[in-house]
């Protein structure tokens, strides 16, 4: 089975967006992580199911939040390149991938 791998950014991402959550509703945040991490490992196991999206990179929605994991292939696994918020301006993350 393939891995997956967050970048800086993402990770950083990532992380405070948890906290984000967390602190609006507890509970929420550790249902976040879930459903991102889901996505990461789906992502992974099938990552040619991706929705592809720009600079190469493919997308998998998070289930039940307005974000997607933004991802490429390697040799090992998938390098996640962002935790998309949906809200914010379209490939904002661009700049991350190429």
């Amino acid at each position: 089975m393939s891995s997956a791998r967050f970048t800086t950014r993402a990770r950083s991402e990532f992380l405070a967006q948890i906290q984000f959550y967390e602190a609006l509703q507890p509970g929420l945040g550790a249902r976040f992580r879930s459903e991102v991490e889901a996505a990461a490992q789906r992502a992974a196991t099938f990552p040619l199911h991706g929705k592809p999206s720009a600079g190469g990179a493919r997308r998998r929605l998070v289930a039940s939040f307005p974000f997607s994991v933004v991802y490429t292939q390697t040799e090992t696994g998938i390098l996640i390149h962002a935790v998309a918020d949906g809200r914010r301006p379209p490939h904002y993350w661009l700049g991350r991938v190429c």
